[in-house]
C-alpha cells in the first residue's frame, strides 16, 4: 500500500473509491491491519506535534518523527544497560557461585582466582570466593594466614576477615587474621588500606600493621620469618613449650596430647621444614628439653610424657 495514499486517507483527503481500496486492503491481512494501524499512529503523532503543518510536509515530517522514535529508543536502551550494570556493579557478586577452601592442617595450599590473583593459604586457613568477579569490586572473605599476589585492575581488591578489611588495587602482601587473632598485614609491594570499625591506615611496602585493642600499631618490617609458612618453613620465637606444641599440630597435622607431668618455663626460637616431619622436630627438641613421646599412628595422635616416667 502506497503510504502517501494511507496518508491521504488519514487526512480525509481521498475519493470514494481510493477510500473504499483502503479498507479493503487493510481487511485483507492481519498484517496489512498492523501497518494500517501503526502509520495511523504515526500520523496522529504527527497532527499533535505539529498542529498546523501542511501535507506536502508530513511525509519529511512523517522520516522526522521516525528518526525521533529511533532516538528515543536508543537512549531507553542505554538506560536499560546503565541499570543493568549499575545492578551488576551492586549486587554481581552476590548471584554468582561463592567458592570455600580450608586447608587442613599438616598442609598448604595455593590456588588462582578468576582475576589472575594468586593466593597462598596457611594450614587451617579458610578462604571463599566468587566463581566470577563481575561487579565493581573484587571481594573476598579469608580467615586465618594468606599470602597474595593482587592483579592490578581498576576495581578495588578487598579481602574481608574477621578482624577488618584490607582494601588493595595490586599489591603482594601478607594476612592474618581469625576469630582469636587480631588483624596484621605484611607488606611486600604496592599500598594497601586496612580498616576496622572506625579506625584505619594506609600502609606502605616494608611495613607491618597490627590491629591491638582497637588501634592499628604500624612497625618496620625487619624480616619476614613469621611469614616463611608460604616456603612450607614453621618459625616460632619466643614460645613456651606448650604453645610450641601447638603450633606443630598446625604445622604437622597431628594431634598432641601433654601430660599434665610436663612442666617448663623454657622459650624457644627456632623454626622447622614441614617436610622433615613432626618426628624430626620432636627429637631435635630432646636436646634442650627431656621428654619422652609416642605416635599412636591411628588415631594419628602423640603423647608427650616426662622422661622419668619411663
Amino acid at each position: 500500500m502506497d503510504e502517501k495514499l494511507l496518508y491521504r486517507f488519514f487526512s480525509n483527503d481521498v475519493t470514494l473509491a481510493e477510500r473504499a481500496a483502503v479498507r479493503e486492503w487493510a481487511a485483507a491481512s492481519p498484517a496489512n491491519m498492523r501497518m494500517f494501524c501503526r502509520e495511523h499512529n504515526i500520523y496522529n503523532a504527527i497532527v499533535l506535534s505539529a498542529g498546523g503543518i501542511s501535507v506536502r510536509n508530513r511525509y519529511s515530517f512523517r522520516r522526522y518523527y521516525r528518526r525521533q522514535l529511533l532516538r528515543i529508543a536508543g537512549v531507553m536502551l542505554l538506560l536499560l544497560m546503565a541499570g543493568f550494570g549499575t545492578f551488576y556493579g551492586l549486587f554481581g557478586d552476590r548471584i554468582v557461585p561463592i567458592y570455600s577452601l580450608t586447608v587442613p592442617a599438616g598442609n598448604s595450599n595455593n590456588l588462582l582466582l578468576p582475576d589472575g590473583t594468586k593466593i597462598w593459604l596457611n594450614a587451617g586457613s579458610t578462604i571463599k570466593y566468587p566463581a566470577s568477579f563481575i561487579g565493581l569490586k573484587r571481594v573476598i572473605d579469608v580467615e586465618g594466614e594468606a599470602y597474595l599476589e593482587v592483579t592490578s585492575q581498576r576495581r578495588p581488591f578487598i579481602v574481608r576477615t574477621p578482624g577488618g578489611e584490607v582494601k588493595v588495587l595490586g599489591t603482594k602482601f601478607y594476612v592474618t587474621s581469625t576469630p582469636t587473632e587480631e588483624l596484621m598485614v605484611s607488606l611486600m609491594e604496592g599500598s594497601v588500606c586496612l580498616t576496622a570499625g572506625d579506625k584505619s591506615v594506609v600502609l606502605k611496602p616494608g611495613y607491618r600493621a597490627q590491629l591491638k585493642q582497637g588501634r592499628f600499631k604500624q612497625s618496620v618490617i625487619r624480616s619476614f620469618e613469621t611469614e616463611l609458612w608460604k616456603d612450607g618453613i614453621y618459625y616460632f620465637e619466643d614460645q613456651s613449650f606448650r604453645d610450641l606444641m601447638t603450633g606443630f599440630e598446625k604445622c604437622f597435622g597431628v594431634k598432641i596430647n601433654i601430660d599434665n607431668s610436663i612442666e617448663t618455663t623454657q622459650r624457644y626460637t627456632g623454626k622447622f621444614y614441614r617436610y622433615n616431619g613432626v618426628q624430626h622436630a620432636l627429637r631435635a627438641l630432646q636436646y634442650d628439653f627431656e621428654f619422652d613421646y609416642s605416635w599412636d599412628k591411628d588415631r594419628n595422635t602423640i603423647l608427650i610424657t616426662s622422661k622419668t616416667q619411663r
